[in-house]
């Protein structure tokens, strides 16, 4: 009850307000609507009765003429143009579309004049009450302004937006745990065979190619679903993917290249065919030195942050601020309705924090030393 007559009080303040100088339109009374508008239906506004001499008729022609558009919450609407008519009781009755679909500048222009006027906070799963009037394009508002409560999304695209995000994500985690997030099969040596199910160890550079192509993917599809929109890619995520691709590159180049641990597997390899042949065969050190010339998988956490020397601190750098930006995303995903528009110092960043694991990588072990009784 006392939100109510807050919330009609402000109403009665700003309409006091936007009436001055507006004629006849000052004396139409203010309402408040009760049913919840989703965006992309049209929101209808009774604007009254006009004043005493006026005909409605008249009045809705001289609306139509001003080109009004839709104003919510002080934010103007652009393309949100209204229609003004008669009702059966001669109250003048104005409507116009909240549609945030489409792919242009005007489209992307609306979106961002309601995420404005939901003060930067869609509220998808939520209706919010907002003061909304009819005004002209350049701004301000003609009518008196009437409290409608207003939902970012309906629950059936909700539904399907989830759906869609759901199976999209899904997807790129069972390609990641199925096949797509380990190294490369590695080259089997003569004499050495490889164990039976072999695993290789998971790859950071491919988690971060997949984590964000995942990420990236889901939301695409969640927000085409919700707005009908097919231009939602942002420069900054454009160029994310591509400081994510690069890093993914470089690190499969690294792992191909010849190395000191090609050395160390040949060597052993001589182990496990020394203690194989001996008698009786050393079961022991053919199994050491078999894990040694292909090494398998630990799990997915010591995979990602750990080479034969053990954990290393560029590699969690580089997966905590993988998965900090991430889950960041996401959420200005959910709360904007659009890809975010990452910051040039994000994306650099971002970059600094590939290029140090890429640089260190380079000189990273992967394979043990040989000892001396091996």
């Amino acid at each position: 009850m006392r939100r109510t007559i807050i919330r009609t009080i402000f109403a009665a303040v700003l309409g006091t307000t936007s009436a001055v100088g507006c004629g006849a339109l000052a004396q139409m009374p203010m309402a408040a609507t009760d049913a919840t508008v989703v965006l992309g239906q049209p929101l209808t506004l009774n604007l009254g009765v006009p004043a005493a001499g006026i005909d409605c008729t008249a009045q809705a022609a001289s609306l139509n003429a001003q080109a009004l558009v839709l104003v919510a919450n002080g934010q103007t609407i652009p393309g949100a143009r209204a229609s003004f008519g008669c009702s059966a009781k001669g109250e003048v009755v104005g409507t116009a579309s909240t549609s945030i679909a489409g792919n242009g500048s005007d489209a992307i222009n609306r979106r961002a004049a309601w995420q404005l006027a939901f003060s930067g906070f869609f509220n998808l799963a939520g209706a919010k009450t907002l003061p909304v009037a009819f005004g002209p394009v350049t701004g301000g508002m003609i009518t008196a302004p009437q409290m409608i409560s207003i939902q970012g999304a309906s629950d059936r695209d909700l539904g399907l937006a989830a759906v869609w995000f759901a199976l999209v994500a899904a997807l790129f985690l069972v390609a990641f745990f199925r096949h797509f997030g380990r190294t490369d099969a590695i080259t089997p040596i003569p004499g050495a065979p490889m164990p039976a199910n072999y695993r290789a160890p998971y790859s950071l550079a491919r988690f971060q190619l997949l984590w964000w192509s995942g990420i990236v993917t889901a939301s695409y599809a969640a927000i085409l679903t919700i707005t009908g929109s097919m231009d939602t890619i942002t420069t900054g995520t454009m160029a994310l993917m591509g400081i994510v691709g690069g890093t993914s590159v470089l690190a499969a180049f690294q792992d191909r290249r010849p190395s000191d641990d090609d050395t160390r597997r040949q060597q052993h390899a001589a182990a496990y065919i020394a203690a194989a042949a001996a008698s009786p065969p050393n079961r022991t050190a053919m199994a050491a030195s078999l894990a040694e010339v292909y090494p398998p998988s630990q799990g997915l956490l010591p995979d990602l942050l750990s080479d034969a020397a053990g954990y290393n601190i560029h590699r969690l750098q580089l997966l905590a601020w993988t998965g900090v930006l991430g889950i960041t995303f996401l959420y200005e995903v959910t709360r904007t309705l659009g890809m975010p528009e990452l910051s040039a110092n994000l994306l650099a960043l971002t970059g600094i924090s590939n290029g140090t694991y890429f640089g260190f990588k380079m000189q990273e072990q992967q394979v043990a030393t040989p000892t001396e009784s091996a």
